[in-house]
């Protein structure tokens, strides 16, 4: 799934009390990474970390990288988007 033509991934916190019942508590905080460059299938960008990896420490070098917002939405504006475009 891409968002705004971008690869994207999800940072959240979960504690597991049990395993066996499974008991476990999301908690209400996280959010999506996105990688600072557009998607593409062409060959040569096979190797373009930008287009590829969501990871700050990488995306924070590159030319796109957002100092305001850092390629993160919080898990709340993720999910209303994801509502808003894809149905409940």
């Amino acid at each position: 799934m891409l968002i705004g033509s971008k690869k994207f991934d999800l940072r959240m916190y979960v504690l597991v009390t049990s395993y066996r019942p499974l008991k476990a508590w999301l908690y209400h905080l996280g959010f999506g990474r996105f990688c600072t460059e557009k998607y593409s299938h062409d060959k040569k960008d096979v190797d373009n970390k930008f287009m590829h990896l969501a990871n700050a420490s990488i995306a924070k070098t590159g030319a796109n990288y957002n100092d305001v917002h850092g390629s993160k939405w919080s898990i709340q504006n993720l999910r209303f988007f994801l509502e808003m475009t894809c149905g409940k």
